[in-house]
């Protein structure tokens, strides 16, 4: 469709001046070149319907990752708090065995006041030293969590950018028939000199 319709302005615009094998030269040429630049425009157009396609995948695929990741990160830190808890459950458990254990050795006064006291230091060391341990893992959790962010942001980005680059790759109808009349217009005036 394109050489017809381009064959009948390269013979109208060789009205005069190109004659003969000049002017069929001119007019082969122009629908050609015509020809070509669809063709070119159909496959660079299907090349960056495919990136852009490309590019939004590879985002959603960024958004997929980082919610299971997340779900990953979330499902260890559960998991470690029932440990936390479990652990000083069974922390108190043995400071109240310990306490009992004193308490029933049969001592009395100053003495039995010092090794209580001492059970509870004992315990609450070990408390502290868990809740510790626990806000360590939960602030590990957030850098954890900061960081994947920071990846699905990357790759997000690179996909945006792919896109954008797949649509400024995107070629008009106007763009090969510039490129056409450009392309005959640089030919014509090859043929006039030689002529």
């Amino acid at each position: 469709m394109c050489v017809m319709a381009l064959a009948p302005v390269g013979t109208a615009l060789t009205g005069g001046a190109l004659t003969g094998q000049a002017a069929a030269t001119f007019a082969t040429s122009l629908a050609l070149g015509g020809t070509t630049g669809y063709i070119d425009m159909r496959r660079t157009n299907q090349q960056a319907k495919f990136q852009a396609e490309q590019a939004v995948k590879e985002a959603e695929s960024a958004d997929l990752a980082l919610a299971r990741e997340q779900e990953g990160l979330g499902a260890r830190l559960k998991e470690e708090r029932k440990a936390n808890i479990q652990e000083q459950l069974a922390l108190a458990k043995r400071g109240a065995q310990a306490a009992g254990a004193v308490r029933a050795s049969e001592r009395s006064g100053l003495t039995i006041d010092l090794l209580l006291g001492d059970v509870e230091r004992q315990e609450g060391e070990a408390k502290s030293l868990l809740e510790q341990t626990m806000e360590s893992a939960t602030q590990q959790y957030r850098r954890n969590t900061l960081g994947l962010k920071a990846k699905r942001d990357n790759r997000f980005n690179v996909a945006k950018s792919k896109r954008n680059q797949a649509q400024g790759m995107a070629r008009g109808g106007l763009d090969v028939a510039l490129g056409t009349l450009s392309s005959g217009l640089s030919n014509y005036t090859n043929l006039l000199g030689q002529a």
